[in-house]
C-alpha cells in the first residue's frame, strides 16, 4: 500500500539551531493523525516543510508514492507543482486578505495560479462555502467575520 504521506529523517535547521531532527513518520489512506507540542517545537515548520513553504535541511518526503524531497533536495518546480497543486494549508492566524471578501478570497488562487474560467471557479467557491455553513457570507470582508467564521473561510479556501 502506498503511504499518502511519507517522511523519513526530515531536518531542517535555521542556522546552528536544529529545529526538525530525524523527524520519521507515514500516514496511510484514510487515517487522521494530530501533530501536538509546546510552542517552538517545530510542528509548523514540519507542515511547512510538507507543501514546500520551507526548505528541509535532510531526508525525504514522499506524497502518494512521488518524491517531493529525497535526501534533502528538491524535486524539479514542475514536480514539486504536481504534487502540491492538491495541497493546502490553514494557517493559525488563517491570513485571508482583508481587502477581498470572502468569495474574492476563495477565488484569488484558482484565477491567479490556475487559469480556470471564472464560472467554473465561481461555482466551485459557493459550494466550498455550503461546505462550511457560510454560503451567506460570500459577500462578507474578514473584518466583519467571527473567529471561527475566518478559520472556515480557510478551510474553504485550502480545499
Amino acid at each position: 500500500m502506498t503511504h499518502i504521506i511519507e517522511v523519513n529523517q526530515l531536518r531542517k535547521s535555521f542556522g546552528t539551531l536544529d529545529v526538525l531532527k530525524q523527524v520519521t513518520f507515514n500516514v496511510e489512506p484514510g487515517e487522521v493523525i494530530a501533530v501536538i507540542g509546546p510552542s517552538g517545537s517545530g510542528k509548523s515548520t514540519m507542515l511547512r516543510s510538507l507543501i514546500h513553504l520551507e526548505d528541509i535541511s535532510g531526508g525525504t518526503i514522499r506524497i502518494q508514492g512521488q518524491a517531493l524531497a529525497e535526501n534533502g533536495s528538491y524535486a524539479g518546480a514542475a514536480d514539486i507543482r504536481k504534487i502540491t497543486d492538491r495541497m493546502g494549508m490553514v494557517f493559525q492566524h488563517f491570513n485571508l486578505f482583508p481587502h477581498l471578501t470572502v468569495q474574492a478570497n476563495l477565488e484569488l488562487a484558482p484565477k491567479t495560479l490556475k487559469k480556470e474560467s471564472s464560472a467554473i471557479i465561481r461555482q466551485r467557491s459557493l459550494e466550498l462555502l455550503g461546505k462550511v455553513g457560510l454560503s451567506d457570507k460570500a459577500d462578507a470582508y474578514p473584518a466583519n467575520l467571527s473567529g471561527g467564521q475566518k478559520q472556515r473561510v480557510a478551510i474553504a479556501r485550502a480545499l
